[in-house]
Order: structure tokens, then C-alpha cells, then sequence
């Protein structure tokens, strides 16, 4: 059974438990010097580890993926915590896990959340958009998959339910965009916001870590996920070709920029839309977290922040108490309790 959680580590504390392998990476001094270069990770968040004695024999140990108990030090190396691991070894049978442990997930309801969602899919006038959105929310082995897939493999809602709340998230505030902006084609819209990053259900896999599938890698989930809505509206053989093509636009779209991945950049409104309410929701998310996570009280800024690339200023900002649930459609969102390392990865903010 585990009994020390990452977000109760603290500099100068020995720790003997189990951790999951988020990442493990042999390195080498300047001396030519093997180490181990790790990320230990559990529900509550992820911290960096070092093994210099015995990094050949514990790399066999230190499996990325694996749930491994580890014995080591804890100790502040550059303003950062970090885990001096002094040893290591693979689960037995006899231990008593429970994955869960493991596993970050949404603060949220999940069954809310979903609820929620299906309240803005329903609130969709247009029949066509409609019956894309029914075709795809309705079916039971993607409304499985779509509630507890992350969003992200690091950045921003990279936890159980991720996927989940960021979509209702962007969704929501797309409604009030629309309301805001009467020009917008406020069904297109939100259709967009709802289907924009369902090819991240091919693109990561789910599970105890979070990973780029061989398909998300060649392919990408903007393009995977305008290929899926294609099949659909197909099969579906009532959706006009501009109709769907304009869907398709906001999928392969909302990055932005060809340097972020985006195949095209937007070019209608509600592609214009839906790039900004996606970015803000994501930038949100990691400034927000970097100032909750931040424990040193004699500083007015965060680190800087990877990704946003600026510290955060932290004095203006109240947190709402822990557990607050998310406000029903139409009403404003309550603000989220996150946790998201800061370490810098090879992905896309969005």
C-alpha cells in the first residue's frame, strides 16, 4: 500500500514506497560518467529523480511505465525538489497496489462533466451538425473512452478525465463567445469545440502513463480526428460537402499555426473563434497551476513557466476552495483545482 504521495515530499524526507516511471533516460557526465535521469509520478503529481550509484543495474529497473518501489533521498537541487534514488526494485505480488494511486484524474465529477457536454451537443438547432455530434456522442464504446482519456501527455489537463473537462471547457466559453459575437455561426462552433481534439483518443494511449501511439505520431490528432468526422458524415450521407468541410477546417485549424501543427491556418470565423478559446483555455490552465504549485512565499512570480516562456505573477490571484464543481452550461465555470508539472516536453501546447 502506498503511504507517500509526490505532493508531500519534501526536502531532507527518506522515502521507501512505490512511484510510477513517468520517464527514465541514461545520461552522461562530462566525465563520460553513466547516470539515471528519472521522473517519479503518482495521482498527485511528479517529481524528478537521479540515480548515479548503480545506474546500469537500475536501468533494468526504472522501466518508463513500471510501478517500482524506490528508497532514496529527497533534496532541492537547483530550486527544484529532486529524489536521489540509492535503490529500486520491480513490484511483487505480494504488494498491494491499487492503480489509482498512480493515476492523476480530473477534480470533477466525470459523470457531470459528461452530462454537462451532452447538455451543450443537445442545445446544437442545426439537424446536420446535430447528427454528427449524436453519431459520435451517442456511441457507448467512445463515450467510454472520450470520459477518461487525458488531454495531453504533459501540458495541460494530463489526467483522467482531461479530455473531458478541457472540451466542456472550451465548448462552454465558445456559447458565450457566441453570444457575445451574434456573427458567429454559433451551431458550427460549437460543433467545432466539441469534436476538436477527439483524435487524441488515436493519438495518446491511456493508462497508468500517457504516450504518443505510432498513430499519433506519423499522423497527428488534428488529422486524425478530421478523417474520423469524415467517416462519419459519410456514413451518415446527410451532411453537405461545404457543411463538412467547414467541421473539417475547424479540426485541422485550431493550432493556429503551421509551426504548431495546424495543416492550415484558420481562415472563417469560427475556425478564428475556436483557435483563440483553445489557447486560452490552455495557457489558463498551465498559469493558473504554475501559481497553485508554487510553494515559495517570498517571491511575487512563478518560475518561468515551459510554454507560456514568462513567470506568472501570483499576488492577485485567489484560489477558489478545493472541490468546487464545475458550473452547469450557461453558467460561469467555477475555478479548477490542477496539477501539472512544469517540465518541459516535445508537445504541443494545444
Amino acid at each position: 500500500m502506498k503511504k507517500v504521495l509526490v505532493e508531500q515530499l519534501r526536502d531532507g524526507q527518506a522515502i521507501n514506497d512505490f512511484f510510477l516511471v513517468a520517464e527514465c533516460e541514461r545520461k552522461s557526465t562530462r566525465d563520460n560518467r553513466m547516470f539515471l535521469a528519472a521522473v517519479l509520478a503518482d495521482a498527485t503529481g511528479r517529481v524528478n529523480a537521479v540515480v548515479w550509484d548503480g545506474a546500469e543495474r537500475l536501468a533494468g529497473v526504472l522501466m518508463p511505465n513500471a510501478i517500482v518501489r524506490v528508497d532514496g533521498m529527497c533534496a532541492s537541487y537547483k530550486g527544484d525538489l529532486q529524489v536521489k534514488i540509492n535503490d529500486a526494485r520491480a513490484v511483487r505480488a505480494t504488494d498491494k497496489i491499487d492503480p489509482a494511486d498512480f493515476q492523476a484524474k480530473t477534480p470533477f465529477d466525470i459523470e457531470r462533466l459528461f452530462r454537462d457536454l451532452l447538455e451543450c451537443k443537445n442545445s446544437v438547432r442545426d439537424a446536420a451538425l446535430r447528427a454528427l455530434l449524436d453519431a459520435i456522442f451517442n456511441e457507448p464504446e467512445f463515450t467510454s473512452a472520450f470520459k477518461q482519456h487525458p488531454a495531453a501527455r504533459r501540458m495541460h489537463h494530463a489526467y483522467v478525465g482531461g479530455l473531458l473537462e478541457h472540451t466542456l471547457s472550451v465548448t462552454q466559453a465558445g456559447l458565450r463567445l457566441a453570444e457575445h459575437y451574434p456573427y458567429l455561426n454559433r451551431d458550427l462552433l460549437v460543433t467545432g469545440a466539441l469534436l476538436h481534439d477527439v483524435g487524441k483518443l488515436k493519438e495518446l494511449s491511456a493508462g497508468l502513463a500517457t504516450e504518443y501511439t505510432p498513430q499519433g505520431q506519423l499522423v497527428g490528432h488534428l488529422t486524425i480526428g478530421s478523417e474520423w468526422v469524415g467517416r462519419v458524415a459519410v456514413k451518415l450521407g446527410t451532411i453537405p460537402d461545404a457543411l463538412l468541410w467547414q467541421v473539417q477546417h475547424l479540426l485541422l485549424s485550431h493550432h493556429g499555426q503551421l509551426e504548431f501543427g495546424s495543416p492550415v491556418v484558420p481562415v472563417t470565423l469560427e475556425a478564428l473563434a475556436l483557435h483563440a478559446l483553445d489557447m486560452l483555455d490552455a495557457q489558463l490552465f498551465q498559469a493558473r497551476n504554475a501559481i497553485e504549485t508554487d510553494t515559495d512565499e517570498r517571491t511575487d512570480f512563478t518560475k518561468k513557466v515551459f510554454g507560456l516562456d514568462r513567470s506568472i505573477y501570483k499576488r492577485s490571484y485567489a484560489a477558489q476552495p478545493a472541490g468546487s464543481t464545475p458550473a452547469p452550461f450557461g453558467k460561469t465555470p467555477a475555478v479548477r483545482t490542477l496539477d501539472l508539472p512544469s517540465q518541459p516536453q516535445q508537445e504541443s501546447l494545444l
